[in-house]
């Protein structure tokens, strides 16, 4: 198992643990997945928000961002519904550590619309959570001293048919 996928599996246990609430359409039935959103869609979507995230860290906390460029699919729901999982890993500077990084991140989503922050912080580390529409999820947290992981779950969409989860995207 590369780093990449162990990383993955972690996040989304953890995102199993607590649970996200299915979104609801315009007469209040819940949906599980979001309608015609599609792979590339949903890394992009996945993506976009782990950028957002980097961006809300003041530039004199970052060192450097390195993006994995693919993803792998994990299973959200029973019917036929996947999350594009993805991951970008931020270098900090000498002074910043990953507990401040978490604070910051935090404090930038407290009063956000779309995303519900979480502190996740354990005895393995920081963390922060963020829960947002069609059971996506982003978790920031400690990968070293020096770096955190912000590890995304885009949106729950349904998988074509003829599509393989098995792949990377």
């Amino acid at each position: 198992m590369n780093r990449m996928t162990a990383a993955v599996v972690a996040a989304a246990a953890g995102l199993m643990l607590v649970g996200c609430a299915p979104s609801v359409d315009e007469n209040g039935a819940a949906q599980a997945t979001q309608p015609g959103l599609t792979i590339a869609e949903a890394k992009r979507v996945a993506q976009g928000v782990e950028d957002a995230i980097v961006a809300k860290l003041p530039e004199t906390m970052v060192s450097s961002v390195k993006r994995e460029a693919k993803g792998v699919l994990i299973r959200c729901d029973a019917n036929r519904g996947y999350q594009w999982t993805g991951q970008t890993v931020v270098t900090l500077t000498e002074s910043t550590s990953p507990e401040t990084v978490v604070d910051e991140v935090l404090t930038a989503y407290e009063d956000d619309d779309e995303f519900r922050p979480r502190d996740i912080t354990d005895s393995v580390g920081p963390g922060v959570q963020l829960l947002g529409p069609y059971s996506s999820g982003y978790i920031v947290d400690r990968r070293a001293e020096n770096a955190v992981n912000v590890a995304s779950f885009s949106p729950c969409f349904v998988l074509p048919e003829g599509s393989s989860p098995s792949i990377e995207y």
